[in-house]
Formats: structure tokens, sequence, C-alpha cells
């Protein structure tokens, strides 16, 4: 029997079944597998919904279930799987979200997979860009092609080229933010205002504060080091709290040991600043 229903627009021909059914058309409200070439003015969709064709600008209403796009799907609640060949997004989505080229959402909570890029406000699960992943509030494991960048990290983030951010990093070429709180590793280097943590990087490292240990290939320079620094170049301006490791090592206020070719701490005595193989300093 075909009939419109309840939840039926114009222009939508439904065929209920046992309280589902199938639809074909722009059924606003509807339980069961809806086919559709545009979406739009949605309110409730539950199980499988295909689309055609771009949604309206305005995305409006919920789908619970399986979401199939060719274009996009315009609910601005998605919970379930939703899967894209252009692009996944709404205002929330909960669940598995893939788009060929990207996903969007104000609010993500699953997994993202998006051909060049996965990004929105708030980010909590697994997600990973082909070029990149961005968002203001991001908590969770994050990949991305080229790089990975946020006003607030928790978690893990791999970016091939580099990673900006908070708390745990890991930056094919380099690792960026303000203060940064975690395990950073950059293939070149890792810079920053103030990091608490691990930082490793085959190239150099720079902070205002290191406090923990900072390891490198190359340059290690800051103005303070609360911990062990390691590096071939082993320079901060201001004092150094702990163990330098380096073929050269310079603290202007030295409160430690220093280990290297050659050693220089600021307060130790005349005759006593440079010294070669180990330079130390206690007290005030």
């Amino acid at each position: 029997m075909l009939a419109l229903a309840g939840g039926a627009t114009a222009g939508s021909l439904d065929i209920p079944v046992r309280g589902a059914g199938l639809s074909f058309g722009n059924s606003r409200t509807f339980d069961g597998l809806r086919i559709n070439f545009r979406d739009r003015d949605l309110q409730s969709i539950r199980g499988i919904t295909v689309s055609l064709w771009a949604p309206a600008p305005k995305s409006t209403g919920r789908i619970q279930g399986l979401s199939l796009g060719l274009v996009g799907t315009g609910a601005a609640r998605l919970d379930g799987i939703t899967l894209n060949l252009v692009g996944a997004g709404g205002d929330r989505l909960r669940g598995l979200a893939v788009g060929g080229i990207g996903v969007g959402s104000d609010d993500f909570t699953g997994v993202g997979l998006g051909g060049l890029g996965v990004g929105g406000d708030r980010l909590r699960g697994v997600m990973a860009g082909g070029l990149g992943v961005g968002g203001d509030d991001l908590a969770g494991l994050f990949v991305g092609g080229l790089g990975v960048g946020g006003d607030r990290l928790a978690g893990l983030f791999v970016g091939g080229l580099g990673v900006g951010g908070e708390n745990g990093l890991i930056g094919g070429l380099g690792v960026g933010g303000e203060d940064l709180d975690g395990v950073f590793i950059g293939g070149l280097g890792v810079g920053c205002e103030q990091l608490d943590g691990v930082a490793l990087a085959a190239g150099g490292l720079r902070a205002e504060r290191f406090a923990g240990l900072a390891a490198c290939g190359a340059y290690l320079r800051g103005d303070t080091l609360e911990g062990v620094g390691v590096g071939a170049w082993n320079r901060f301006g201001g004092h150094v709290e702990g163990l330098q490791i380096g073929i050269i090592n310079y603290a202007a206020e030295l409160h430690g040991v220093q280990i290297g070719l050659l050693n220089y701490a600021g307060n130790n005595t005349r005759g006593t600043r440079w010294l070669p193989g180990l330079n130390c300093h206690f007290g005030d």
C-alpha cells in the first residue's frame, strides 16, 4: 500500500511496513530506509538515509543510524555512522564520520576520517585528516598528514610536518605552542614559551623555561632549565637547576652539574667558570 505517512511532505512517497518502511523523497520525520535527492528542513530520521546531492544551507533536525551521501548529509545532529563521498558535517556529531574530502562539526565525539582534513570547535576521540586536523578544543588521538593544530590539546597528536598546541605532541618536522605539558617529539625541533615534561628533537629545542627532560641533537636554548638538558650546544641565559650534558654547556647561573667538552658556569669564581670535562656549582 502506498501512502503519505504522517511525517511525509509533499513530494515524498512513503511505504510503511509495521511502523517503519521505505521513503522516497524529503520526508522530514521517518523511521526506516529513506532515499532522497536533497535534504532540507529535517526533523527526525531514524534508520538508514541516503542523500544524492548537497543539503540545504541550513541544517536542521536529527538523524540516528546510518547516513550515506554522495555529497553531504543535511542534519544538525548526526548520531551513528555517517559516510559521505565529499564531506560529512553537522552542528553535533556522535559516532563514526567519514568524508572523502573532509569532516567538520562544532561538537564531534567519536571517530572522524577526512580525505583532506577534520575540523571543529570541540573534537573528542580519534581523528585523522589526509592534510590536517584543526580545532579549538581537542582531546584524544589526532593524526594529520601535514599537521595538527588547536588552542587546547590533550592526548596524542601526530603531524607529518608539524603540530601546534599544548599537550602530548609529535611533529614530523616540528612542534610549537605556548605552554606545553606532556611528551613532545619534533623531527627538526620543538619551540614554545614553557615546557613541562619531555621534549625530544633531532634538531633543536627552544623554550623560555624547560622543566623535565629536554634532549636534542643540535642546539638546546632557553632561559631556565629545571631538570636535565642534553644537546650539542646547550645554552641557558638564566639559571640551570639540574644536569647539562653536551659538547658545550653554558649556564649564566648554575645550580647543579655540567658534563661536556667545555662547560661554563657564570656564577662560579673567576678561573672556574670555564672548565673542560666537568663543572658544577652547589649552594647559593
